[in-house]
């Protein structure tokens, strides 16, 4: 069944699926930061309505800053940008990299996607799974073999999208509140 005949037909997103790819995705460059760092803002206000404990700290930006960085200059961390090809405005980005673990676990490697986002107007038209999709190609061309991410329990929609994706629930992080 074609994506499109499930949307309501004059939504945008339905739209853009039944004209011509209107998004590219490329890796992000320098002169990319400032729309990565306002989408991952916008991510992390969904995240934080969600549950507020997932605020951003005030220290954010130099650990945010550092974590592009990465991305943009080495093999350990990648980011991707996500723009509307008519107007190469950014809609999406997903941000990965390499984790180590301690080396008393066997199985102590993998990518880690660390942010994924993809703007509302832009549900729905495949663009989200092309991200993971890239990232994933990436993590490949790594070496590496597992993609893992953290979603929020309460955020269903993401959660069923992770699962058509193929990620499975490999863990359950409880939270139990004293204070």
């Amino acid at each position: 069944m074609n994506t499109a005949s499930l949307l309501d037909p004059t939504s945008p997103a339905a739209e853009r699926l039944q004209a011509p790819q209107a998004w590219a995705i490329r890796r992000a460059s320098c002169s990319d930061v400032p729309e990565v760092k306002r989408l991952f803002l916008k991510l992390h206000a969904f995240n934080a309505a969600l549950d507020p404990r997932f605020a951003l700290s005030e220290a954010w930006e130099p650990r945010f800053e550092a974590a592009i960085e990465r991305a943009l200059c080495g093999d350990e961390a990648m980011c991707l940008l996500a723009y509307e090809a008519s107007t190469g405005r950014p809609c999406g980005f997903a941000l990965a990299a390499v984790h180590r673990d301690s080396d008393m676990w066997r199985y102590r490697e993998w990518v880690e996607v660390e942010a994924l986002y993809v703007e509302n107007a832009w549900h729905g038209c495949g663009l989200a799974d092309a991200l993971v999709t890239q990232t994933s190609a990436w993590a490949n061309s790594q070496g590496q073999t597992v993609v893992q991410l953290y979603v929020t329990a309460s955020n269903e929609r993401a959660i069923r999208f992770y699962r058509h994706e193929g990620f499975q629930t490999t863990q359950a992080i409880m939270r139990k509140i004293i204070a």
